[in-house]
């Protein structure tokens, strides 16, 4: 079942929020493997992009000094890197244009997903929290520790979300035994 990571504006009304939430499936990007340098242009991943020019930059000079297949194997393990991390470069690159991260769950496609995070986000609305707690002023360093705050705000969304509708152990990566393969 696939990992979706949700990232929305801090300060917004919940409907404003749910409307710019933004849902990023954690997966492998077999275009971002092919072609790195243009799926982060697809993905307008500007600091990402020069980053991994400055990065290549050297790495071309070296293949002068290398054997062919080093430089091929460097090349291949960059592009390898940036398509494992896909979904994480496309989250660093949100949190730097002001999002925050409020929940990961897992769903079957995306359609599913978005039903989950709205019916989560719109019942925390009901309870009367109108943001999440964590909401920063733009202004706000991202990388400060979020407060520790038991079972109400973000974490009580995250709670929500993350209810499998089962009362069993979570063991290891599997939330619950398939019943269909016991005899």
């Amino acid at each position: 079942m696939p990992s979706y990571t949700i990232y929305e504006k801090p300060g917004l009304p919940p409907h404003e929020a749910i409307d710019s939430a933004i849902l990023i499936k954690d997966h492998y990007s077999i275009f971002a493997f092919m072609l790195p340098a243009v799926w982060m242009l697809v993905k307008r991943l500007w600091w990402i992009l020069l980053i991994y020019i400055l990065i290549l930059i050297p790495v071309s000079a070296l293949e002068t000094m290398l054997p062919i297949w080093a430089s091929m194997l460097i090349t291949l393990l960059m592009s390898l890197w940036i398509s494992l991390e896909a979904p994480n470069l496309i989250g660093w690159s949100l949190r730097n244009k002001g999002y925050i991260e409020v929940a990961s769950l897992y769903a079957e496609d995306l359609e599913h997903c978005e039903h989950r995070y709205v019916t989560a986000r719109l019942a925390e609305a009901e309870r009367g929290a109108t943001q999440t707690p964590f909401a920063r002023s733009a202004d706000a360093s991202a990388s400060k520790p979020l407060p520790n705050q038991s079972k109400s705000g973000y974490v009580a969304l995250k709670d929500k979300m993350r209810d499998t509708g089962t009362s069993e152990p979570i063991i290891g990566l599997f939330p619950a035994p398939d019943r269909s393969r016991e005899t």
